[in-house]
């Protein structure tokens, strides 16, 4: 697994960076690699910042410190989908945890543990951690309407051709993430939207739907 702490980007770009329109729904990204680092989002995820408002925070290297609500939810008047990869897995599950009225969802893209000594599944994803050693936090917060799902981009899809975890801003994710984002507002199978009946929340979801359709298809395709 690559180490992020190595990549030589952490040093740079603000913590927090915000881009989208104000009362647009709320999408907290909690990036172990820091790849929002020159005040933008990555360039993946402006077209989605067109609709949503997005917060990026660069996690400090020691990721299993969550941070604080204060520091990511500044000025946020909105409840929160917040997404996270690899390490930060654990941190968005404990701030999901200890502020279930700000949060609306988790989406986790390559869940892996902070603890270095749980070992590697054989396709070198940390599933069989996940499936277990997460499950009654997850089922605790799904108890108290918090929705949560994961997935893993080695196993949904196999044309990503590079060493997990894949990074945040890669374009498939991007689609997996959306796909995701999408049925916590009734999209396909899932009848009961997330977020409230407003109308400009729905004009929001409905433009994502439409705008991100071809990579809504390739994440349909690898993953299910």
């Amino acid at each position: 697994m690559r180490d992020f702490h190595e990549d030589g980007v952490r040093g740079a770009g603000p913590a927090v960076v915000w881009q989208g329109p104000e009362g647009a729904p709320v999408v907290l990204v909690l990036d172990p690699a820091g790849e929002a680092k020159h005040e933008t989002l990555p360039a993946t995820w402006r077209p989605l910042a067109e609709h949503l408002h997005i917060g990026w925070c660069r996690l400090p290297a020691e990721v299993g410190e969550a941070p604080s609500v204060e520091d990511v939810l500044s000025g946020v008047s909105e409840r929160v989908h917040l997404v996270a990869a690899a390490t930060a897995a654990e941190a968005a599950l404990r701030l999901a945890g200890e502020h279930t009225g700000q949060v609306r969802s988790v989406v986790v893209v390559d869940p892996a543990p902070v603890r270095g000594a749980v070992p590697a599944d054989p396709d070198g994803s940390f599933r069989t951690w996940w499936d277990s050693d997460t499950a009654e936090e997850r089922q605790r917060l799904r108890a108290r309407g918090v929705r949560v799902a994961a997935f893993v981009t080695r196993a949904t899809d196999p044309a990503v051709r590079v060493e997990p975890p894949v990074p945040l801003g890669h374009p498939d994710v991007v689609g997996r993430v959306v796909q995701l984002l999408l049925s916590f507002q009734g999209d396909r199978a899932d009848p009961e939207p997330v977020e409230p009946e407003r109308a400009e929340v729905i004009r929001a979801w409905h433009a994502v739907r439409k705008r991100f359709g071809p990579a809504l298809d390739r994440a349909r395709r690898s993953g299910g």
